[in-house]
This record gives C-alpha cells, sequence and structure tokens, in this order.
C-alpha cells in the first residue's frame, strides 16, 4: 500500500461495498414489486443515466479513447444484469447478511484465481496454504450465519 494512495483505495473500496449492500437491498425490494430482470433493467438505466451525468459534469472526455479497449472487455457491463439478477434472488431466498458474504468470498476466490492464473496481465501469483485456510474460515462464517 502506498501512503495516501492506498487509503484512498481502501476508502474507496468501503464505499463500494457500502453501496453494493445498499443496492442489494433496493434491488430486492424492486424485484418484490415488478420483478427480478425489470429491476435489473431498472437498476442498470439509473446506473447508466448517473454516470453519464457524472462524465458530462467533470468534463472528462476519456471515452473518446474507446477505440484503445479490447472489444472483449468493452461488454463487462453486461455481467451486471446477472449480477443484479442473482443478488435479488439470493436476497429472497438468503436474506442480506449472507448474500453479501457469499458474494465476498465468490469474488475472492475467483480474484485468486484469476491472480494465480496471471489473467487480464496480472503478474502470476503463487496461492499459499494461509490463504486457503482464510477462505475455508470464511465460508465456515457463512455456515454459521446460515443455520
Amino acid at each position: 500500500m502506498r501512503g495516501k494512495q492506498g487509503m484512498k483505495g481502501i476508502l474507496f473500496a468501503v464505499l463500494g461495498g457500502v453501496f453494493l449492500t445498499l443496492q442489494s437491498t433496493a434491488n430486492a425490494a424492486i424485484g418484490e414489486r415488478l420483478g427480478t430482470w425489470q429491476a435489473a433493467a431498472l437498476t442498470q438505466g439509473t446506473g447508466f443515466a448517473a454516470a453519464l451525468l457524472i462524465v458530462w459534469l467533470t468534463g472528462d472526455k476519456s471515452w473518446k479513447k474507446l477505440g484503445q479497449v479490447k472489444m472483449r472487455y468493452r461488454f463487462g457491463g453486461a455481467f451486471a444484469a446477472f449480477i443484479i439478477f442473482s443478488n435479488i434472488t439470493a436476497f429472497h431466498h438468503n436474506g442480506a447478511a449472507v448474500t453479501v458474504s457469499s458474494v465476498l468470498i465468490a469474488q475472492i476466490v475467483v480474484t485468486l484465481i484469476m491472480e494465480q492464473a496471471g489473467w487480464f496481465g496480472t503478474t502470476p501469483i503463487r496461492i499459499r496454504t494461509p490463504q486457503w485456510i482464510g477462505i475455508a474460515l470464511m465460508i465456515t462464517g457463512i455456515l454459521c450465519l446460515s443455520f
């Protein structure tokens, strides 16, 4: 971690976690009234509008570099529809705590696998026993929340 930059990164990660939880809760409420895919469409539509507004207000013109982004990465936002659908469905079945915990563990496991394989240009890492023990403890925590 690099001093102020590291702290800034942690702050944004915490804010991301807070907003993800708030969004998931709101999506579950919307999904109960409109339907799950409708909630995903509404959420993505309002998120798209908010992001465009922020880009416009900041005067950021970096979107003009879209041609430099590989085609396979341009559709990453489409994953959001499945993320939202999965979260809404999980919230209805498991509640907030188990859903958020499960999402977090899934993100950590997939990220470790991606880093171990060196995907997306990252330097491959070796996953050691302490990381696997940590994941096992987190999974145990979910089981404790579930029963």
